[in-house]
């Protein structure tokens, strides 16, 4: 009797996984089997000529509740399959929409790294126009996210005299005012 059923995987594996080991739906079936294996059985023991028909007719109704068990089994695992499949493309549309927010992020990254690097080439092109003519102009310049302030501050930035030794540079008058005024001679915004 138990060599007909075929135990699930998950037993095999791990006892404590499988649900339908000691479940009342396997229970049913395996008495079912018994009571068809009894009654072959007695018909066994019994005498008559309408032995090979009662069996052929004990058979017969074996087959059909297996046929019944069968379809029931087979509705079952459409279920499952169509749940199964319900689920996977749940799950698919739900990695897209990720991938597609990882993509977008990804392309709002990329333009904002190329924004700081167009910055970053336009500091390095005002540290060699400092470097080569000791001031400079913003002329074909372009920052995203730099501000003039941010390069010169609001502290006066000129081209220096020459200091002899113990000058220093002070500040003339108003020097929010000098340096608005320096910004305007000395560079422009392009």
């Amino acid at each position: 009797m138990d060599q007909n059923t075929i135990d699930c995987e998950l037993a095999e594996r791990d006892p404590g996984l499988c649900v339908c080991k000691g479940g009342p739906t396997l229970e049913i079936l395996k008495d079912i089997q018994r009571l068809y294996e009894e009654k072959m059985e007695h018909i066994e023991k019994a005498p008559g000529p309408t032995k090979l028909q009662m069996q052929v007719e004990v058979l017969r109704a074996w087959v059909g509740d297996l046929v019944g068990q069968n379809t029931l089994l087979a509705r079952a695992v459409e279920e499952l399959e169509t749940e199964a499949t319900t689920k996977l493309l749940l799950e698919r549309r739900k990695n897209s929409e990720v991938v597609s927010e990882v993509r977008a992020e990804c392309a709002a990254l990329r333009r904002r790294l190329a924004r700081k690097d167009s910055d970053l080439r336009g500091l390095v092109e005002v540290l060699r126009r400092l470097r080569e003519f000791d001031y400079c102009t913003l002329d074909g310049i372009h920052f995203f996210e730099v501000t003039e302030s941010d390069i010169f501050g609001s502290v006066e930035c000129r081209r220096p005299k020459k200091l002899e030794q113990g000058d220093a540079l002070k500040p003339r008058g108003n020097m929010k005012h000098d340096t608005n005024r320096y910004k305007s001679r000395l560079y422009r915004i392009g």
